[in-house]
């Protein structure tokens, strides 16, 4: 029991330690700025869906949801997938580049546990930002429509956002781990996530192979469960969705856990010569 609690007291210094790094180096101040700037953004690009209705009062609410969706996702994935980039990229790569591990990795403290505790700043910040995002949505949705136009849709959508970005941020921490540079770890995850992922997609919908193992292919959960609030007028025909929630879920933990505990045993089997 005291093996069990020196490591998690260890790891959260750890953790305490680098999420420190990222308010001192100002990180955290520029990730929440882009985190704001870019849902505002999007109430001038996006159709914002107005009360032109062609349904009774009852049925408005599809116009809040409606909004939501389109905020979501115009904001979420590329403020998440830089933001994981941004605090995770150079979690592990970084202690190897500048050789500061020499020094880090020869304390008392077991390597796993610092390396968890690096996991877990960068996890925590993305959610920081992933939870302002939402925060400025809900406030647009506010100003537009009034207070009482919220779906409680909304808090899923949140709880799927933060799972989607403990993904991100495992499989960047694990490349982080494979490559000695913060640069060539934040390159790959790019290329792996907004062209590598979605090129593999795109080819597997043309050769009509199921591509439910594809993280990127169950982004879509996170709007489309915001249509579970919709009031829907009797006789409109519904288009049935192509997402599975159980699926994606499943396969989002999937990710989370495999390229995390992946990127940790590599780093701790990694040599600093």
């Amino acid at each position: 029991m005291t093996a069990l609690s020196n490591g998690l007291y260890f790891t959260f210094l750890s953790l305490r330690f680098e999420f420190g790094n990222f308010l001192k180096r100002k990180r955290i101040l520029i990730a929440a700025v882009f985190a704001i700037i870019v849902p505002v953004l999007a109430k001038y690009v996006i159709n914002i869906p107005d009360y032109d209705w062609p349904y009774p009062p009852i049925y408005k609410l599809n116009v809040h949801i409606e909004f939501a969706k389109r905020a979501l996702t115009f904001s979420y994935f590329p403020v998440t997938i830089l933001t994981a980039i941004f605090f995770a990229s150079g979690s592990i790569s970084d202690e190897f580049e500048k050789k500061t591990g020499l020094l880090l990795f020869s304390t008392p403290q077991r390597r796993i546990s610092i390396l968890t505790g690096k996991y877990l700043a960068a996890l925590a910040a993305v959610l920081l930002i992933v939870s302002i995002v939402y925060t400025v949505v809900t406030a647009q949705i506010i100003w537009l429509y009034g207070t009482g136009s919220i779906p409680f849709a909304l808090v899923k959508s949140y709880l799927l956002a933060a799972l989607f970005s403990c993904s991100l941020v495992s499989i960047i921490y694990f490349l982080s781990s494979v490559f000695k540079k913060a640069l060539t770890s934040a390159f790959i995850g790019l290329f792996f996530l907004f062209l590598g992922s979605y090129g593999l997609q795109m080819l597997m919908e043309k050769l009509e192979v199921d591509k439910w193992f594809l993280l990127t292919s169950h982004l879509g959960l996170i709007s489309e469960v915001l249509n579970q609030s919709r009031i829907i007028p009797e006789g409109t025909i519904i288009e049935e969705t192509q997402v599975s929630f159980g699926t994606g879920i499943a396969v989002m933990i999937v990710y989370a856990v495999i390229f995390f505990a992946a990127g940790t045993w590599i780093a701790n089997r990694k040599d600093m010569k």
